[in-house]
Formats: structure tokens, C-alpha cells, sequence
């Protein structure tokens, strides 16, 4: 059921547009809403726990009489021989990161919108989010030649990144994981990870990018498809086009129709997987469809 009170927004089109992603700013409360952003903060998930300390690990140094004992950094002190205290830096928390996929499989939609622009518009709307939280907000974007959003005010940092989304000029094609190690990188013990895609890289592939970033926060996976994705259309010769190369999607066959419901199945399981760690949340949501009537993935 749709929470009461969200907005309604179809996100359209094959590229998005600077000042559509600009005007999103007014929902970005109910964007903090539908991604429970201070609901994760209250959460007794392991990184929640983390952030509890209050304090990141800077380093460690020789053990000095008044030292807390239970700061001990027993690893060192056994690699050296000598006592080494653990000294912690305040943790700043509260930060928000999207990691956003603008690749070429994104660019693709039969109805209403690409992929790519459906994406743009969830992280638009994350930085938007953490601008209506007072919080820091930071993006990295795969696919785009403008590749990376600095963590710092959110404001300014969400306006960077639709700046960045709205540049149509197409850039270097990471990998979600390769992506999501550079965000972990930066970002400070207990940030909040959205990570939006259509998630169909290998499964292995996808469980390292998550469990990189779930080990310097909570995550949530927003999966992004088009119908086409999830419900073949009648059986018939479809023809299809990116522009330069055609191809025809025969529905008559029952192998193709076969196919389709096993890769259909098995991503469905996938995100089971992915969502069933502490910590992470998983979104589904189509083109074509209001975006604040996106719900848990099946």
C-alpha cells in the first residue's frame, strides 16, 4: 500500500532533463519517507550498531598509562610486541551516497521512459532526500562522463549530480562493484547506501559490491526494469532498435518464452538473497510506473 500523503511522479522520456531533475527538490521529504531514511538510522542492524560508538577508527598508537583498556588494538600489539591503543576520530555520520548505473543495457524502455532516465530521477530524488535531512550527500555514476559527485552539503552536491545526469554525453562503463569499492572508500562508518540499477550483473559480482558497501553502512538496492523485463508480450515478431542495430524478439517461440521465465525466476531469487542480509533493503521499480509506488521486491 502506498503511504499517504507521497506524491505522484512518472518519470519520461529516453534522456533526463536538467530542470525536470532540479524541480524534483520539492519532493525530496517524501523521497526520505519512501526510502526510510531515518527509519534505517533507528534500525539494530549491525551498522547501525557501529555508528552507536560514535567514533571511526583513525589509527593506532603506543599504549599510555590512562588509556582506555578496552581500546586495546590487539592485533598490533601482537604484530609488535608493544601495547597499542586504537585512537578514534568522531564519526560523522548521517551522510548519504548513490551509486547510480547509466550504462548502455539502462538506456532501453518500451514504455514511458529508458532505464537510465527512471535511475536518474531515484538519484536525484536520494540527493534531494538528503538535502531535506540537513544531511551530506555524494554520487558516483557509472556510464556518464561526469562519474563522480563529492561527499559534502547536500544542496549543492544534488544539484552537481543532475547536472552531471543531464549531460547525455556517455562516459566510462564501470562495474557495479568496481563502483561500489570506491564508494565504500570515502565514505565514513555508518553512511546510507542507494544503489540504483537494474541489478542483472552476475550474482557473485552484485554480493561484493553489497557487501562492500554494507560494511560502512545500511544499503538499499533500487532495481529498475522495464515491462518488457518482466512480462513478454503477446506471441509475435517484435522489432527492436537501439538506433544503429535491429533485431526481432520472436514471443511465438516457447524457448524464448521458457527463457524469459527462468532469467525472470532467478533474478526474483537473486534479490531475496541480496535483501535478506541485515541491513539492506531492496526497492522494485518499472518504468512507466509512478515512482513513489515503488515496493519491496519480491
Amino acid at each position: 500500500m502506498i503511504e499517504a500523503g507521497l506524491p505522484r511522479h512518472v518519470p519520461r522520456g529516453v534522456r533526463p532533463a536538467l530542470d525536470e531533475l532540479l524541480a524534483l527538490r520539492r519532493h525530496g521529504a517524501a523521497m526520505r519517507r519512501l526510502l526510510a531514511l531515518d527509519a534505517e538510522r533507528r534500525a539494530g542492524t549491525l551498522s547501525t550498531a557501529l555508528r552507536n560508538l560514535g567514533m571511526d577508527y583513525a589509527e593506532s598508537r603506543p599504549y599510555s598509562a590512562g588509556d582506555d583498556v578496552r581500546r586495546i588494538d590487539w592485533r598490533v600489539t601482537a604484530r609488535t610486541g608493544r601495547a597499542h591503543t586504537k585512537i578514534f576520530r568522531p564519526e560523522r555520520g548521517g551522510d548519504v551516497v548513490c551509486l547510480v548505473d547509466q550504462r548502455a543495457p539502462m538506456r532501453f524502455g518500451t514504455r514511458a521512459a529508458f532505464k537510465s532516465v527512471v535511475a536518474a530521477h531515484v538519484a536525484a530524488l536520494a540527493g534531494w532526500a538528503a538535502a531535506a535531512g540537513g544531511e551530506r550527500f555524494g554520487a558516483h555514476i557509472s556510464g556518464a562522463r561526469a562519474r563522480h559527485v563529492p561527499l559534502g552539503a547536500a544542496e549543492g552536491a544534488a544539484t552537481a549530480l543532475c547536472s552531471a545526469l543531464a549531460d547525455a554525453s556517455p562516459g566510462e562503463e564501470e562495474p557495479l562493484e568496481r563502483l561500489a569499492a570506491l564508494a565504500a572508500a570515502e565514505a565514513p562508518l555508518g553512511t546510507r547506501f542507494v544503489l540504483v540499477s537494474d541489478l542483472t550483473e552476475p550474482e557473485e559480482a552484485l554480493e561484493r559490491a553489497a557487501q562492500s558497501l554494507r560494511a560502512r553502512g545500511e544499503l538499499v538496492l533500487v532495481c529498475v526494469r522495464d515491462p518488457l523485463e518482466l512480462r513478454l508480450p503477446p506471441p509475435a515478431r517484435y522489432p527492436l532498435t537501439d538506433g544503429r542495430e535491429r533485431l526481432v524478439l520472436d514471443t511465438a517461440s516457447a524457448g524464448v518464452r521458457a527463457a524469459h521465465a527462468r532469467a525472470l525466476e532467478a533474478q526474483r531469487a537473486r534479490l531475496q538473497r541480496l535483501a535478506a542480509h541485515p541491513g539492506t533493503r531492496c526497492l522494485a521499480l518499472c518504468a512507466g510506473e509512478d515512482l513513489f509506488g515503488m515496493r519491496t521486491a519480491a
